[in-house]
């Protein structure tokens, strides 16, 4: 089926070179990569941080932080805790969002929050995963990103490390 000419597309798009109408990606234009802009993921670090100090805030423990952005294009940092039990987590992953949201920063989505045992917040730039211990031991998201290096915290409360 031929598409007619007045069918919308981008106007930077339709000059780029395709193979055919039946290609799975289009050509993407370099601007869309947000790590194009170094500010954001200046920001991203920082909200990650702040996140990890909530959580500490909050007695989780063996806290990090996992710069992803050289073994992974799609997210810049993961902020890993482990919390004592489903209602420690849902308290956390409600804080955390209320702070982002007054920092006008929203989430993409969340997942577990009725079961608690794994609570994951994703912020596009980073994400939020809050373990029961079994789970964090269940799923080792630590070993799954071995090669992503570790950021240094300085907490003011909670017990960070890992």
């Amino acid at each position: 089926m031929k598409r007619p000419a007045s069918a919308t597309r981008s106007p930077k798009l339709d000059d780029a070179p395709r193979k055919s109408e039946r290609d799975a990606q289009d050509v993407v234009p370099a601007g869309a990569v947000d790590r194009a802009h170094p500010e954001r993921v200046e920001r991203a670090q920082e909200l990650s941080m702040l996140c990890a100090q909530i959580a500490a805030d909050n007695r989780a423990r063996d806290i990090l932080v996992l710069d992803l952005r050289s073994v992974s294009s799609i997210v810049d940092f993961f902020v890993v805790a482990t919390v004592a039990a489903r209602r420690q987590g849902n308290a956390i992953a409600i804080e955390i969002d209320q702070e982002m949201k007054k920092r006008k920063e929203y989430k993409l989505g969340i997942e577990g929050i009725e079961e608690g045992s794994w609570v994951l917040m994703d912020y596009g730039d980073f994400v939020v995963h809050l373990f029961t211990e079994e789970m964090r031991k269940y799923y080792e998201i630590e070993g799954v990103w071995g090669d992503a290096p570790r950021l240094p915290l300085d907490l003011k409360s909670g017990a960070a490390g890992a």
